[in-house]
């Protein structure tokens, strides 16, 4: 049987998320390449980093379980305008800041509305996409975060040369804002396909009845291991190749995209593999879980990172862990996708992001102390038996995950 034609609209979205997700991760990490500018600007130590990172966290945590159950209530349209304009505005004040108050100040904005971008993407693929062709589309859209941090480094390095560092902050607000627009009056009037019996627009479970399915611990428990890695190499990372390895910040504009570049393709090609094995019949929570202990196995890679004879060994180390983590970002997103119906995939998207970046703010709060005490070695080396535990522990569980899906 062909799979169902998708309308021009569904291009159009697709275009559009491509470069709302793109500025969302370009956004939050100019703060990171910025880092030894904005330490002498401010006469910041790496505490008063870690703080600015904080801010961002803190109300990236709350908001991630109070957006993706405002995505489910009002659905994507309303909900991702306002997201995305909030978090440029959010931008442009962090451009405009004055002193070390009024950076965590916009950063905390930042915070509380990035992360309502991701329960919106798992809706709006669920929703203008069909199964027989959802893999291939979010194959296409899930490079948008490394694409925005492959573009980050040589960017705002261009735009701190050309002017100052303000100007890294501003300009993508402005762009934002245009996009947050452009989406406001391309997200109307979705498409049904044949065999979704379930209505866009059906209201969303209650939050306990969520909550009662062990299936969504199981997923949780696993973010909660694995985000740390990616969000200790999106805060600390650029700083690392600047005071550790002596990269400027104009060569880190050279070369801090090769990460997220060498991610990317490889998200692409697991993507159509993927959809290989699951075309032949093999059950996809399956053919997710496996794809998920494959990249896993390569995780330890990262503890040698700080051993690395030259620059390009540390790159390419740092690739390997770039690939891994987006690998599992990709998978989580088609699980729920293949496990949970669609008035719930916001919410646990949410949910999802809310403990992962928990996570990632504990590993934060340590990492500044952590650094300046003992050096990078046992942080490198603690994150890279994350991905290997949260496999297992998947792998274990693949008989529960295919499970009847939550009440609806």
């Amino acid at each position: 049987m062909s799979s169902p034609r998708l309308g021009r609209r569904s291009w159009l979205l697709l275009a559009l998320l491509f470069g709302i997700g793109l500025l969302n991760y370009l956004d939050r990490q100019t703060l990171s390449i910025l880092k030894a500018t904005l330490k002498t600007e401010f006469a910041l130590t790496d505490i008063h980093y870690s703080w600015l990172v904080t801010a961002f966290m803190g109300p990236y945590i709350v908001f991630y379980v109070i957006s993706g159950r405002l995505v489910d209530r009002f659905g994507t349209r309303a909900s991702l305008s306002a997201f995305a304009a909030m978090w440029s505005v959010a931008n442009i004040f962090s451009g405009l800041a004055q002193n070390f108050g009024q950076l965590a100040a916009s950063r905390a904005l930042l915070g509380a509305a990035e992360p309502g971008a991701f329960p919106a993407i798992q809706r709006i693929m669920m929703t203008w996409f069909p199964k027989e062709r959802r893999a291939f589309a979010w194959s296409l859209l899930s490079p948008c975060t490394t694409v925005g941090a492959i573009i980050a480094p040589p960017l705002v390095a261009a735009l701190t040369g050309w002017w100052n560092w303000h100007l890294a902050f501003i300009l993508p607000g402005i762009v934002g804002l245009a996009l947050a627009l452009a989406w406001w009056f391309a997200d109307r009037n979705p498409p049904t396909f044949p065999g979704d019996n379930e209505p866009a627009a059906a209201p969303p479970p209650p939050m306990r009845v969520i909550l009662q399915d062990r299936r969504v611990w199981l997923l949780l428990a696993a973010r909660a291991l694995t985000d740390p890695v990616w969000y200790f190499h999106l805060f600390w990372l650029p700083g690392y190749m600047q005071e550790k390895l002596g990269v400027s910040l104009p060569q880190l504009g050279w070369i801090g995209w090769i990460p997220s570049f060498v991610a990317s393709a490889f998200v692409m090609a697991t993507g159509r593999t993927t959809d290989y094995f699951v075309a032949c019949g093999y059950s996809p929570v399956r053919v997710r879980v496996t794809m998920f202990a494959a990249a896993a196995l390569f995780a330890p890679v990262g503890a040698f990172t700080t051993f690395a004879p030259s620059i390009p060994w540390a790159i390419v180390m740092i690739s390997v862990v770039a690939i891994v983590c987006q690998i599992w970002f990709f998978g989580q997103g088609l699980l729920v996708a293949d496990v949970f119906p669609k008035n719930s995939a916001a919410t646990i998207a949410g949910l999802l992001g809310a403990v992962g970046a928990s996570g990632g703010l504990i590993m934060n709060l340590v990492a500044g102390p952590l650094i300046e005490r003992a050096g990078y070695i046992p942080v490198f080396a603690g994150l890279a038996c994350l991905h290997p535990l949260a496999a297992l522990m998947l792998w274990r569980a693949r008989p529960r995950l295919a499970a009847n899906p939550v009440a609806a």
